[in-house]
């Protein structure tokens, strides 16, 4: 049979908070593996913009992180590969973003919101306290990695 005519499905568009990436490129955590390979098979885009890469760049260098010998330069070319660099502008007329009360988190929200992200996948607790509002009011939603994970492939199974 001839698929050629058949629409090709759009990848997920998702942000990954730097907690997660790091369960990815350094811990190699299998709540997180499903998504590494989503990603891999370009099933899931992950979006990324230049505060969130700034903030990762940076977590990378954390202490323990050079004492595992993290090859930072590995894992940042891993990063540009798999992720989808944009420039996440806020619209002012937009409805405001409910204030995360860890404030160096705001960006992601803001990331998934001004880039039209379906979810922000993160283990911050005050990020996941938000999930319940944001799924409400705004067109995105928050998860840890399993139970976003569980969701994904459920979606791509009826998809």
């Amino acid at each position: 049979m001839d698929n050629s005519a058949a629409p090709l499905l759009s990848p997920m568009r998702v942000v990954l908070d730097s907690n997660v990436w790091i369960d990815i490129l350094v811990f190699d955590d299998p709540a997180t593996r499903p998504i590494h390979a989503a990603l891999e098979a370009r099933t899931l885009e992950a979006l990324i913009d230049e505060r969130c890469l700034r903030e990762l760049t940076h977590v990378l260098d954390y202490p323990q992180f050079v004492r595992m010998e993290v090859d930072k330069t590995a894992a940042l070319a891993c990063i540009a590969r798999l992720t989808t660099l944009v420039a996440a502008t806020i619209d002012e007329n937009a409805r405001p973003l409910p204030k995360c009360k860890d404030r160096d988190d705001q960006k992601f929200l803001e990331l998934a919101h001004a880039s039209g992200a379906a979810w922000l996948v993160s283990k911050d607790r005050a990020v996941l306290k938000l999930a319940r509002r944001i799924a409400r009011d705004f067109a995105f939603r928050i998860a840890e990695p399993k139970p976003f994970v569980i969701e994904f492939e459920t979606q791509a199974a009826i998809g």
